[in-house]
C-alpha cells in the first residue's frame, strides 16, 4: 500500500505546481492588457500574460462565439480583486472579441 501512495502523492504535488506556474496571475493579465490597450508594450514580461489572455476561447460546432470569449476573458479579469472595472472594461471592448 504505501508503494502507491508515495508515488501517487508525489503526482499530485508536482501536478499543482505545474499548474500553478503556467497560469498568468489575472492581476498579471489586467496589468499587461491594460498597457496593450494604451498603446505599451509590456515585452517579454507580458508575452505569457497575454498568451494566457488570449488562449481563453469558447467555440461551439460552428465555430468561434466572440460574445462568449469576452465574457470567459471578463470573468477570469475579475479574479483580480484590486483591478479597476472601468480598465476591464477597456480591455474586454478592445481585445475581448478577437481570435488572438
Amino acid at each position: 500500500m504505501k508503494s502507491i501512495m508515495l508515488p501517487a502523492f508525489f503526482l499530485c504535488i508536482a501536478s499543482l505546481f505545474a499548474s500553478s506556474a503556467m497560469a498568468a496571475d489575472a492581476c498579471e493579465v489586467v496589468l499587461c492588457m491594460y498597457g496593450k490597450t494604451t498603446g505599451n508594450d509590456g515585452g517579454k514580461e507580458c508575452s505569457s500574460a497575454e498568451r494566457s489572455f488570449f488562449n481563453i476561447v469558447k467555440k461551439n460546432k460552428h465555430g468561434f462565439l466572440p460574445s462568449h470569449t469576452a465574457d470567459a476573458r471578463k470573468a477570469f479579469l475579475l479574479e483580480c480583486q484590486s483591478a479597476d472595472t472601468a480598465i476591464i472594461g477597456q480591455i474586454i471592448n478592445k481585445f475581448g472579441r478577437i481570435r488572438s
